[in-house]
């Protein structure tokens, strides 16, 4: 157990109980059961879908939705229901996924403009100060997604109520704060934007100017926009230049107020490794590059969404996802995959797994990123545990690879379906297919429940299906005479 792991101790005793878990969850081993969770500057991941602002209720969205942000704010009633509809989500909901070493929670919402700046200069912060408050409470981490559209903006530019199939999708999902106004369209005026962006960095930078009341933990990780390379809708496909002019007043302003913030890019979700197929969005990092816009990014952020597509993703894939980014972006960068994951069930829009399918893909694919040099990944909160405390076999295999990888010094792919990481001074194998040639004698195979067993490394069988974390044991030394 490391130092910071066992100070975070207490915070395990002081979680409420899970309800239930699975039949599949309950199979994992005890001592996984009994890991307390790394701190987070230590953790790998983090969760979607877990806290923002669109998590205040039915009633206020209904206010929001039908009469507008600012008539939400004004609506003592619908305020006052939506601040506690955050503050229990935060105190029931984010530490058990805290506890399962998912302690940074980002979103695609999560700085809304026309939420937070209601018409021009009229700043309401109310609901993300909630937000804020609830994941410190819970010893969580806040990334800050900041999206550029307010719909009062909009309406001052003159720009009239979408007629776009796509955009009106959107409002009545993701921007339910521009459901009102029926504009989505990217900011019309950049000193607008920076106006709403200088305020917000400022509240929540934690250096004692202007802060949110009672503030502790300070966000310092900021992105800007979400799948940029996206067209319709105020996105960017065919405008490169127009988005590094977004990314540099955003990094500037951001560093300006708070130097020891990171800046991340919209996270790209354009398929790089089909680049060369020149479709439509494939070259907007290669465009934005090589106009100079690396230089505005200090985290590069990817998207990995496949793993709910039919095929449920290719670690070939994902691993190009990830080394053409940093070719483009800056090889000596950190990655954030910020979307990721799979679908448990067949509920939804997306292809679903079933929990043991699910664990070992994440530990594939969790592998593979971390060889190829991410150090967060933002799978999403629903595979793991739901608000009324029922937990899947990912909620376990998190801690797993937390458990058997974390701290890791070195990796290397060995071939397809083989890793071997550097764990304190101790060489850790991931494999599913096949076992090297160096990987001989007795070893200690992990399976993906944490069932430990000793065996000869020639009975190893491993599978997708099964992927096994594999250590070699010391010799044994012989007895003297």
């Amino acid at each position: 157990m490391t130092p910071k792991r066992l100070a975070l101790l207490l915070l395990v005793f002081a979680l409420p109980l899970r309800a239930a878990d699975t039949t599949e969850a309950a199979k994992a081993a005890a001592w996984l059961r009994s890991i307390p969770p790394l701190a987070p500057d230590d953790a790998h991941f983090g969760a979607l879908g877990a806290i923002n602002t669109a998590f205040v209720g039915a009633a206020a969205l209904d206010v929001i939705h039908t009469k507008g942000p600012a008539a939400f704010y004004n609506d003592s009633a619908a305020l006052a229901s939506a601040r506690q509809m955050l503050a229990q989500r935060g105190s029931s909901y984010l530490p058990p996924l805290i506890a399962s070493d998912l302690p940074w929670f980002r979103d695609v919402q999560n700085v809304p403009w026309g939420m937070l700046e209601v018409s021009r200069g009229t700043f309401r912060h109310e609901a993300l100060d909630a937000v804020i408050t609830a994941v410190q409470n819970a010893g969580g981490r806040y990334v800050g997604t900041v999206m550029p559209y307010a719909g009062w903006e909009l309406i001052a530019a003159g720009y009239g109520p979408t007629t776009d199939e796509q955009c009106q999708r959107l409002l009545n999902e993701d921007f339910f704060y521009l459901t009102f106004d029926r504009r989505m369209d990217r900011y019309k005026d950049l000193a607008e934007y920076s106006a709403f962006l200088a305020d917000i960095v400022e509240r929540y930078d934690g250096d004692g100017i202007n802060d949110m009341p009672g503030l502790t933990t300070p966000v310092l990780f900021w992105q800007i926009h979400n799948e940029p390379e996206g067209d319709h809708c105020g996105l960017f496909r065919n405008d490169a230049a127009a988005f590094m002019t977004l990314m540099k007043t955003s990094y500037e302003l951001i560093h300006q107020s708070c130097p020891n913030c990171k800046v991340l890019n919209g996270g790209a979700g354009i398929p790089l490794w089909r680049e060369s197929d020149n479709l439509p969005g494939t070259t907007f990092w290669r465009d934005y590059a090589a106009l100079g816009g690396a230089q505005y990014i200090d985290v590069i952020a990817i998207h990995y969404n496949d793993g709910k597509s039919a095929g449920f993703g290719s670690i070939d894939n994902f691993e190009t996802q990830i080394r053409r980014a940093r070719e483009l972006l800056g090889p000596t960068k950190p990655v954030w995959v910020t979307e990721y994951g799979v679908q448990l069930g067949t509920a939804g829009n997306f292809a679903g797994m079933t929990e043991a399918q699910a664990g070992a893909w994440f530990i594939r694919f969790d592998a593979a990123g971390l060889a190829g040099g991410v150090s967060r990944f933002f799978p999403d909160a629903a595979s793991f545990t739901t608000p009324d405390g029922r937990t899947y076999l990912p909620y376990y295999v998190n801690r797993l690879v937390e458990a058997e990888l974390g701290g890791f010094s070195a990796a290397t792919k060995i071939a397809s379906g083989q890793y071997k990481f550097t764990v304190r001074g101790s060489d850790v194998y991931v494999l599913w297919s096949g076992v090297p040639s160096t990987v001989k004698g007795n070893v200690t195979a992990t399976d993906m429940y944490g069932n430990q067993t000793s065996m000869n490394a020639s009975a190893l069988a491993p599978s997708e299906a099964n992927p096994l974390f594999v250590r070699v044991e010391p010799p044994r030394r012989r007895a003297s005479r």
